[in-house]
């Protein structure tokens, strides 16, 4: 194939065979997103080239197994299209036509005790099942789904292009294509890898565009849509504008977490993720919230600034995630100290996520916010602070150190909070830090300091929190 320059014949023809390479894939993509008229051309060439594996013999293809159409891998027999169509090769192909519907009559026209078989090819989008819990749908299985409305279970699949979708009921999703999933209800997350950059997820109030990232995506009750995302980078667009340059609102990349307003289509930083322990996902709507935790904000006023806390309930524990992935930083987690074992003060504590990236608290001027905890009951407020650095004062003042430690890492060795450390026995960077504790006993809001002195430089760790529910008394 040219690379230097195919036409949207060729590139609609290399797919549909599965010639295709990564660069034709891509350019494929790009000419999708942008021409209404390469829609409509590939959508026909899709009629004709499933019409055509009919009539070679594919009919009889259980339903579970026909894959989509940029699956299938099969002999060239392609009508060409477009306006350098000759008007010969046209009455041809029409004439061909003609003959491979009389030839199929017999089982067009309805006999007594015979079932109609139509032409139509298969709608939907193939997509294997990779996990499946009080779903309809088993692991290993293929299917060529429409439509998914699910109540309650969750469940894990790859679509043909190579975009993996996982959720919890109740979920409610359209198959627009192999590259286009449309999320009426619910909360969805999705990792398109290295295969399907440039797949959309498409919503009441909200098109979100990735360009090679993981991150996930809920509809709220009123049709506002939160975006979430955990690594690479999204492109947020209103619900129904052309996705151009032009036309989009905001670029979120990892760490980063926002909300498109269905009421005005205005886009605005969610403060606080709610998130499945043990992986970077969006929780489903059925799973609980925090039980102590109600709301995390910060008094951060920037324009374009998404940042996001996390909570993950009951998610404090050896080897948890500490914030959101981040470049400097893959998989930053909390650990016990070499030899020990992890606090049991502190397992099952609901785990918050803070900005852990200096770059990052840089541009909220970290020395000057505060973090605000909506707390719905007593319970005991952790702070875990690097041991390198002078506790402030509001931290002598409202917490005591427990004794505890425990480590943050590894460390990416381009961070600037480990740039003058050196690797452990192990080769990693690993950060230590005390264990601050103040005892809550109501329903209140807890305020945080900055972790440095305003007005200096804060080279160090951003501070973890966690917080517990006191048992109280009958």
């Amino acid at each position: 194939m040219n690379h230097d320059g195919p036409t949207f014949e060729q590139l609609c023809h290399a797919v549909l065979e599965g010639s295709a390479d990564e660069s034709d894939l891509e350019l494929f993509r790009e000419r999708l997103h942008r021409s209404a008229a390469d829609r409509e051309a590939y959508h026909q060439q899709v009629l004709i080239h499933a019409l055509l594996i009919w009539q070679n013999g594919r009919a009889g293809v259980p339903e579970s197994l026909v894959l989509a159409p940029v699956d299938h891998s099969a002999p060239s027999n392609l009508i060409p299209f477009g306006k350098s169509f000759p008007l010969r090769r046209a009455m041809l192909a029409a004439a061909a036509g003609v003959a491979l519907l009389l030839s199929l009559s017999f089982w067009l026209v309805p006999h007594r005790d015979q079932q109609v078989l139509s032409l139509a090819p298969a709608k939907g989008v193939s997509v294997d099942i990779l996990a499946s819990s009080q779903s309809p749908y088993k692991v290993g299985q293929r299917v060529v789904l429409e439509r998914l409305d699910m109540q309650t279970g969750s469940l894990r699949f790859r679509i043909s292009s190579g975009a993996v979708v996982d959720f919890e009921g109740p979920v409610s999703l359209e198959f627009v294509n192999p590259m286009l999933l449309r999320l009426e209800r619910g909360s969805i997350n999705t990792d398109v890898g290295n295969e399907a950059k440039g797949f959309v997820v498409e919503t009441p109030s909200a098109n979100v565009l990735d360009i090679g990232t993981s991150f996930g995506t809920s509809v709220c009750a009123d049709g506002s849509t939160d975006i979430a995302v955990f690594e690479g980078e999204v492109q947020v667009y209103r619900a129904g504008v052309p996705l151009t340059q032009e036309s989009r609102l905001a670029s979120l990349v990892e760490g980063e977490a926002a909300r498109m307003s269905a009421r005005d289509a205005k886009l605005e930083r969610v403060n606080m993720l709610t998130l499945k322990g043990g992986r970077l996902q969006v929780r489903g709507l059925n799973s609980p919230d925090s039980p102590v935790v109600l709301n995390v904000s910060d008094n951060i006023k920037r324009a374009n600034f998404y940042r996001c806390y996390t909570v993950v309930p009951g998610g404090m524990a050896e080897g948890a995630l500490a914030s959101l992935t981040l470049n400097s930083h893959l998989q930053l987690q909390w650990h016990a100290m070499p030899g020990q074992v992890f606090p049991q003060e502190l397992k099952g504590a609901d785990l918050i996520g803070t900005f852990q990236s200096f770059a990052k608290r840089e541009r909220g001027e970290p020395v000057k916010n505060n973090i605000r905890l909506d707390l719905s009951r007593p319970c005991a407020v952790y702070v875990l602070f690097d041991t390198r650095a002078t506790p402030p004062a509001w931290l002598q003042r409202d917490f005591r150190d427990t004794g505890l430690r425990v480590r943050s890492g590894p460390w990416g060795k381009f961070a600037r909070e480990v740039k003058a450390l050196k690797p452990d026995a192990a080769g990693e960077l690993n950060l230590t830090h005390s264990v601050w504790r103040r005892d809550v006993l109501s329903a209140t809001a807890v305020t945080l300091g900055p972790p440095g002195i305003p007005g200096k430089g804060y080279p160090y760790a951003m501070y973890g929190v966690a917080v517990k529910a006191l048992e109280t008394s009958p």
